[in-house]
């Protein structure tokens, strides 16, 4: 999972890079007798919705863009999407048959319908209009990527990977419960000026400070769709480890998540929101997390 996500930057950081090439050097006339720009999308501002096979709705509501109109959309994976639109080239017609593959339907005011699939080892990417035999080639010239994978991800995958922002200016309690032992237990509430660690004193005020700021901006490193991960299905019909529960002046509802047990071997935490949705955390931050109410008590 580490390693998508950086394989995601390392495509994202590329056509940042392309682009900048781009801008110096303008576009060339090179030859060919084939259009090398049949899939681009000029502007992108004009898009609305962007279907991508059944599983993927990206969809603009007030400026903002959200997943199968549920959550919201992660927007370095959208960026990265609109890059490639924007950028992609043909680079040669090839002489294949035309896969089902993966169907893209780009709506609003430049529609633009398409099948992109890949060779068996993900090295060359092909696109072909919908209702079209043709089939192209495509890259983005100076990068060698497959560029086909970003069509792949799972739902999950696209979801702004943001799970609760909040710190010590906005938290007005938080209870770490652990299931299985009381006396690791702790509440942190806001008491007139500062906060109280139930059963605890005097606190450390710095460690409360800095434990409360390990939410601002929280993100999970990957949100995870039922049935990807056989173990972590497994996992989650199991007992927490703990359950986590934050609330926030800035927040309509509070934030509740059930932390389960690390399996063996496995350098993430699997976690579950309210609402059902799996998502792993890497062990480090974790660490932090997970603490006990004797971790707060001030020592000389």
């Amino acid at each position: 999972m580490t390693t998508h996500n950086r394989n995601l930057l390392v495509i994202f950081m590329g056509l940042l890079l392309v682009n900048v090439l781009f801008f110096f050097l303008g576009s060339q006339r090179t030859g060919v007798s084939f259009d090398e720009n049949k899939f681009i999308l000029a502007d992108t501002a004009g898009i609305s919705n962007i279907q991508i096979g059944e599983g993927v709705a990206l969809s603009k509501n007030t400026g903002k863009w959200r997943v199968n109109d549920q959550y919201p959309a992660d927007p370095s994976v959208r960026q990265l999407l609109f890059s490639i639109l924007t950028r992609v080239k043909v680079k040669k017609p090839v002489d294949i048959e035309p896969e089902e593959g993966i169907e893209v339907a780009v709506g609003g005011a430049n529609p633009l319908n398409f099948r992109v699939w890949g060779n068996p080892t993900k090295t060359k990417t092909y696109f072909a209009l919908t209702g079209s035999e043709e089939v192209y080639e495509v890259h983005i010239p100076g990068y060698n990527e497959y560029l086909g994978g970003l069509f792949e991800l799972k739902p999950a995958q696209w979801r702004d990977r943001l799970v609760v922002d909040a710190s010590w200016r906005t938290i007005q309690k938080l209870t770490l419960d652990y299931q299985q032992s009381d006396d690791s237990d702790f509440t942190i509430n806001f008491d007139k000026d500062f906060f109280v660690v139930e059963d605890i004193a005097p606190i450390d005020s710095n460690a409360v400070v800095n434990y409360l700021n390990l939410f601002q901006l929280f993100q999970t490193n990957e949100w995870l769709s039922a049935g990807r991960f056989e173990k972590y299905d497994s996992l989650a019909k199991m007992p927490p480890l703990a359950t986590l529960t934050i609330e926030a002046i800035n927040q309509e509802a509070p934030v509740v998540i059930d932390i389960f047990p690390k399996l063996s071997g496995d350098r993430f935490y699997l976690l579950m929101t309210y609402e059902g949705s799996m998502l792993v955390v890497d062990d480090r931050r974790m660490k932090e997390i997970l603490l006990k109410k004797e971790d707060f008590k001030y020592k000389k």
